[in-house]
């Protein structure tokens, strides 16, 4: 799937300065009040090559053994990227004419897609083009092809798949390979590509233990990053006249790469240093693609983690410690918010909440050892908040609860976590679980909460006169409140709102 994590973090990390680094003791809280971050792993003899690829047009060629009598010949592959790739094919079949061409390409993890061919008579070839107005495919990406050749009387044959890349004719590029990783960059440290490429080898290199250690076991394949100069560059890819301002980049399961802009395209030690927690971020990412499927979790596990894993983690606690002095965080049961600027100036809230609690647990309650038990659990469909109780023995609220009181704010009550579960019986109930209401017919449009409290938003709606079921009964500050059923939509009432006021 193609999930865009990079394009809201990427301003957020040049504003946050880089933390010092120290090993992480078993247990405890450390001296000064801050709890210390992971400390990378070290890297002997490390392993990566830095070559120059692009900038000029090429044609591969690749011959086809003959099958069951079809010539298959020889397949050309010209890039004209950023407007997708010219395949040509022009084989014969021994039982007549050649009715039907398919070019099939495949990625990562099986996912893909499929051209049909057309005759080109003047050139007397089949041609497939693949993203041919850009659709947003980024350079570089790996992919294996095939083709189908069908005759006229349905004889059909597949050729054997064949591993090419989306080269990029229209500029030199650098190219990095390591035993964990292939980066690619444009447009930043030309002068000494060297420097980055041995600084991204050693970020992926000193991470990769701990990786493996919390997800239980390396990556499936080699994944790729891909970083362009500038956000102009980037937008290439998705067509004629198509410019998003606000898009950093991407991180593609399926394609295996993860994509982003260098707003700085400059050498200075920092900026190398940050595109290399970059790149380990988002490698983090492609590990819970790849290792977790579906169940990653709300978002700052997703996104927390993800710091968390990476090369360089920043003063989080320090930044939490500070907001305590002005506002309270949200609780981790609830949506924390990814955009809006808290108190302090800055946003992206979610990095520093997840990775801080992700630390805090790692440090107090046994270690990676019990992240990989918190990730192993939802690797088997388990829910992020019961699979961290299982790991550790105590409830998520108390939990929570011991790491707002190290961050400096008060702890959350079980109505701050679950409203619900804070319901007192109801006072004055006119209905009972399992019975079915007629809305009244004003207003038109009665909206329902996510949870039962005074202070709730909307969160949906449903029509006037129309049925609903009754799921939960409950009161709360003397007020009652009706958890329904609304056409498919879950959410509370009132009961002014059920028999109209």
């Amino acid at each position: 799937m193609k999930l865009r994590y990079w394009g809201v973090c990427i301003l957020v990390l040049m504003v946050f300065v880089l933390s010092a680094l120290a090993f992480p003791a078993a247990s405890g809280q450390a001296q000064g009040g801050i709890l210390p971050t992971p400390t990378p792993f070290p890297v002997d003899n490390l392993e990566y090559d830095v070559t120059t690829v692009g900038g000029s047009p090429e044609t591969l060629t690749y011959d086809h053994p003959d099958q069951d009598g079809f010539v298959l010949g020889q397949t050309t592959v010209t890039s004209e990227y950023p407007r997708g790739m010219v395949f040509t094919l022009a084989p014969t079949s021994p039982n007549g004419e050649i009715t039907e061409i398919t070019l099939f390409l495949r990625y990562v993890h099986g996912s893909g897609t499929r051209v049909q061919a057309e005759w080109d008579e003047a050139a007397g070839q089949w041609i497939a083009h693949p993203w041919a107005t850009g659709e947003g495919q980024p350079a570089w990406t790996h992919f294996d092809f095939t083709w189908r050749v069908r005759d006229e009387t349905g004889a059909a044959v597949d050729t054997e798949p064949i591993a090419a890349d989306y080269s990029d004719p229209t500029r030199e590029w650098f190219r990095m390979e390591s035993p964990e990783i292939i980066v690619y960059w444009t447009g930043f440290s030309t002068s000494n590509p060297d420097w980055f490429g041995s600084t991204a080898a050693e970020a992926v290199a000193a991470t990769t233990p701990r990786k493996i250690a919390g997800f239980g076991e390396p990556i499936s394949y080699k994944s790729i990053a891909v970083i362009y100069g500038s956000r102009e560059m980037m937008n290439e890819m998705y067509g004629s006249g198509i410019s998003d301002e606000t898009a950093g980049g991407f991180t593609s399961s399926d394609l295996g790469i993860s994509v982003q802009y260098a707003p700085y395209a400059s050498d200075d030690a920092s900026n190398i240093e940050w595109l290399s927690h970059v790149i380990t971020h988002e490698l983090t990412h492609l590990y819970q693609y790849d290792l977790m499927g579906g169940n990653q979790g709300p978002n700052w596990w997703v996104e927390g983690s993800a710091d968390w894993f990476a090369i360089r983690p920043y003063q989080y606690d320090a930044r939490l410690m500070n907001l305590a002095t002005m506002q309270d965080i949200p609780s981790l049961t609830e949506q924390v918010t990814r955009n809006m600027v808290q108190a302090d100036g800055r946003p992206y809230l979610v990095y520093d909440m997840g990775a801080s609690f992700i630390n805090w647990l790692n440090m107090n309650y046994g270690g990676i050892d019990t992240i990989r038990q918190i990730i192993a659990q939802m690797q088997a469909g388990v829910d992020v908040y019961e699979a961290i109780e299982q790991a550790t023995g105590k409830l998520f609220i108390d939990l929570q609860n011991e790491w707002r009181i190290y961050l400096g704010y008060e702890p959350l009550d079980l109505a701050d976590i679950d409203p619900a579960a804070a319901l007192q019986p109801a006072v004055d109930p006119l209905f009972e679980v399992g019975d079915t209401v007629t809305l009244p017919p004003s207003p038109p449009l009665p909206g329902i909460y996510e949870n039962p409290g005074p202070d709730e938003l909307y969160t949906g709606q449903c029509f006037a006169n129309t049925a609903v079921e009754i799921l939960q009964v409950g009161s709360l500050d003397g007020v009652d409140y009706y958890q329904v059923d609304c056409m498919g939509q879950i959410g509370w009432m009132t009961r002014d709102q059920l028999v109209g006021e």
